[in-house]
């Protein structure tokens, strides 16, 4: 009969932990800050709402480029919406991936944005965006080669 308590106990104990409701609704609210950041164009916020893990193998001056190709490419975003989410845990450490299809304004695109932790205590520790608006063109390598001509004409 105690085992069973105990059992019972420790089972609800690890659903609490890892509830991927409340991970879900808590990754969502994160996103819906960020994505209002980025439409912003304040890169500060976004910065500051990065997970310290994302923000340890990405120097803030590569971030602040990728943000500024983002909005040079794609432009703010106009929608988004859910279409994708994962919950894991193992080892003790959540995950939660979250996969958005997003309308911008010059094209659409797909954000992937990764969380370790749960609840309140998420961190943003991935930021992936996806758009065909993103790959390099013939134009983007003409640009470079003319760039090095004139460089190497002074």
């Amino acid at each position: 009969m105690i085992s069973r308590i105990l059992l019972a106990f420790f089972g609800a104990i690890a659903l609490a932990a890892c509830n991927p409701i409340e991970n879900l609704e808590q990754s969502e609210s994160k996103i819906a800050q960020y994505e209002k950041a980025y439409s912003a164009g304040n890169t500060d916020a976004l910065w500051r709402m990065s997970g310290e893990k994302l923000r340890e193998i990405t120097p803030r001056g590569d971030f602040d480029n990728l943000v500024t190709v983002f909005n040079s490419r794609l432009g703010k975003i106009e929608s988004s919406e859910r279409s994708n989410f994962s919950v894991n845990t193992n080892n003790g450490v959540t995950q939660t991936v979250i996969v958005m299809d997003t309308q911008f304004e010059q094209g659409e695109g797909t954000q992937t944005y990764t969380f370790f932790g749960h609840g309140e205590d998420m961190e943003l520790v991935g930021w992936n965006v996806d758009s065909p608006r993103l790959a390099v063109t013939v134009d983007d390598l003409k640009a470079v080669e003319d760039a090095r001509g004139e460089a190497a004409a002074e």
